[in-house]
């Protein structure tokens, strides 16, 4: 927790023109009760790719990022073959693309979860379980399944500055130490939460108090600005 820019998450926004901004919080269940959230998982997938494509054809710096893939998708037979296909389309090296998965997909069938996360390892994608803590499974499961990365879910550091709670964030930090895996806190959004953080020995995080939501072009105008800074120097 350095305040260097690691990575970035992709998100899904939706601005109509009939009417205006919609909450993924409305859209999203629709899309999976619908059916059509893979549509959406795609979608942001290749607008994804298609950054990093501007920037690798630019001779840009690269940055992992990762894309939140829903339960459907990722049981989808063809998930792992059509992924890899998308990603060697645009000519990117897979080690730039993280899957973040909820941990509701686990549930549905660890045996078949780990084979599919294996594959995605000996491609080279990483794999991370989202929104971690917030289920009742986790801790029987996390050893069987090969996941890169841990996220501490958003409302374990609303209540950091309880005591039980700083304990057992303490704790999955500790755990993932143990098992190898990278520690990251979601929805920081003060310089008191990122100070805790670090000293509890977080690896990383994410949330307002860094930055908010940016569009791709800011994004972009932020790195730009960045480099320019690192060569001033």
């Amino acid at each position: 927790m350095t305040g260097e820019i690691e990575s970035f998450e992709a998100l899904a926004r939706w601005k109509s023109t009939d009417l205006g901004v919609v909450s993924p919080t409305l859209f999203i269940p629709v899309a999976e009760n619908t059916g059509n959230i893979y549509k959406v998982d795609l979608e942001i997938f290749k607008k994804v790719l298609q950054w990093q494509k501007q920037r690798h054809d630019a001779g840009l710096k690269l940055y992992q990022v990762s894309i939140n893939i829903s339960p459907s998708h990722f049981y989808n037979p063809a998930f792992v073959e059509s992924s890899i296909a998308l990603i060697e389309s645009y000519k990117i090296d897979p080690k730039f693309i993280k899957f973040e998965i909820t941990e509701s997909v686990e549930l549905e069938n660890v045996i078949r979860a780990k084979k599919i996360i294996d594959e995605l390892q000996q491609l080279g994608i990483e794999t991370s379980i989202d929104d971690f803590g917030v289920g009742y499974s986790s801790l029987s499961y996390l050893q069987e399944l090969p996941f890169k990365e841990i996220k501490i879910d958003k409302s374990f550091v609303d209540d950091l500055a309880n005591p039980r709670m700083n304990a057992v964030i303490k704790t999955i930090i500790q755990l993932s130490d143990n098992l190898n895996m990278v520690s990251v806190a979601e929805g920081i959004e003060t310089e008191e939460q990122h100070l805790e953080l670090k000293r509890l020995g977080c690896q990383v995080g994410q949330g307002y108090y860094y930055y908010k939501p940016m569009l791709i072009e800011q994004i972009n105008e932020l790195l730009d600005q960045q480099l320019k800074t690192s060569f001033s120097k």
